[in-house]
């Protein structure tokens, strides 16, 4: 870590509280690596507008020279600026990325497999589960960066008519989720990443060292297709983020295995097990995630990643009676030395055991493949909706749920187990 003081506008030292920088800074957008120093940061004038790198409807980025008393950047009208952005993409970077370490997850699925549905279920309930169970707060570092996760969270969990149906419509391979920079004259397309902050409240033994252990989590999701062959090019390096993920999060639907789907279908009258429903050969995506995970991070072809692989297995509220376990009750146990909550690691690890048995006898090559990939790797059952959808009364053939019947199961334990398990920030 670093230290830097800031500046008056007239050079002289100012008395101002030092801030803790990381010593190197890693792009979340572009996965550039650069120093503090190196840090652009964002006009306020609004005369001073137009950016090489993003366009003329950018305010324009500049390395500064003048700071203010209080450590803020002056702009060439001598206007003080809040915001910093990357010196190579010139992508904004909040003030939680240039302070604290980052944890990069990539969240991988196939079309359809319910990943937005996911993705938001796991969001709002480590918003909810995580200040009163663990003393941790998760937050929005940029609302404006998480805006479409915040809206699925909405949709799910913050409905006005709870009884009224909504689905949240598939991820595109183009659109909002995606921003587009100029670099040398050739336009990129980088995947915006979801950003929070995870910190310790008052109540957490380790408060005090809050500026060591807290992080920022940055979760990566494309498009199921940006995973099939030919689909990741030079211009639009979408799926690189595998390259720095630290954890990768690879979400099976049982649902899309017409094997699955006949072992379901004799206790489940779940819609998504009925015959004819979509097929996909989900271990050819597995495949070619881990091929572009080690050309990205510098692996021979045969080589396994040390980096952790969560086989997430979708709609466990359906599979459920396949294996003797209830996977529906979260994996959380009382501290014996405060009030908090702890992860039951042994309990996740023998429920991994069973689910892997199982993907054995169904669907091997799912196991084969990802244990080729990874020297780590964990079943965990999650059910993101824990509650049969029903066909659309628009469209038989779109699915979709009534938010008073959402109860999320287990969507939580990727994060958390990783927590306690692989990082060294012990704060679970």
């Amino acid at each position: 870590m670093t230290t830097m003081n800031s500046r008056t506008g007239t050079g002289a030292v100012a008395a101002a509280p030092a801030v803790r920088l990381l010593s190197k800074i890693t792009c979340p957008h572009c996965w550039n690596i650069c120093h503090p120093e190196d840090i652009l940061w964002i006009s306020s004038h609004p005369d001073l507008m137009g950016d090489p790198v993003l366009g003329a409807e950018h305010p324009a980025r500049f390395l500064p020279s003048r700071f203010t008393v209080g450590g803020q950047a002056l702009d060439a009208y001598a206007t003080v600026c809040h915001r910093m952005a990357c010196p190579r993409c010139h992508l904004p970077l909040p003030r939680e990325v240039i302070e604290n370490t980052p944890l990069f997850m990539s969240v991988i699925g196939g079309p359809g497999s319910g990943k937005s549905n996911f993705l938001a279920a796991m969001v709002w309930e480590l918003r909810q589960r995580l200040p009163a169970g663990f003393s941790l707060a998760w937050s929005d570092i940029d609302a404006a960066a998480n805006h479409l996760i915040n809206g699925y969270e909405e949709q799910l969990f913050l409905a006005s008519d709870p009884d009224a149906l909504t689905y949240i419509a598939k991820t595109e391979e183009q659109g909002d989720i995606y921003d587009v920079v100029k670099i040398g004259g050739q336009s990129t397309a980088y995947t915006r990443p979801f950003l929070f902050s995870l910190k310790p409240t008052p109540e957490h033994p380790r408060f005090k060292y809050s500026a060591e252990v807290s992080r920022v989590v940055c979760v990566y999701d494309n498009a199921g297709e940006s995973y099939l062959p030919g689909a990741d090019t030079p211009a639009r390096p979408v799926t690189q983020h595998l390259g720095k993920a630290q954890m990768i999060l690879f979400l099976f639907d049982p649902t899309q295995d017409p094997r699955m789907r006949a072992q379901c279908g004799a206790f489940s009258n779940d819609p998504q097990i009925k015959a004819g429903r979509k097929t996909l050969r989900q271990e050819s995506l597995l495949n070619e995630a881990a091929s572009r995970m080690r050309r990205y991070g510098g692996l021979g072809p045969q080589v396994r990643t040390d980096r952790p692989l969560v086989i997430c297995v979708s709609k466990s509220d359906i599979w459920a009676p396949l294996i003797d376990e209830d996977v529906m009750k979260e994996p959380y146990l009382p501290a014996a030395d405060s009030s908090r909550m702890q992860v039951d690691i042994a309990r996740i690890k023998r429920i991994s055991g069973k689910v892997r048995q199982l993907l054995l006898t169904t669907t091997p090559e799912i196991v084969s493949m990802a244990e080729a990939v990874s020297g780590t790797v964990i079943y965990v059952p999650v059910s993101a909706l824990g509650h049969a959808p029903e066909p659309h009364p628009n469209d038989a053939n779109l699915l979709a749920i009534r938010p008073r019947d959402i109860r999320p199961h287990w969507v939580t334990v990727p994060v958390l187990y990783a927590l306690a398990q692989w990082t060294s920030s012990k704060l679970v």
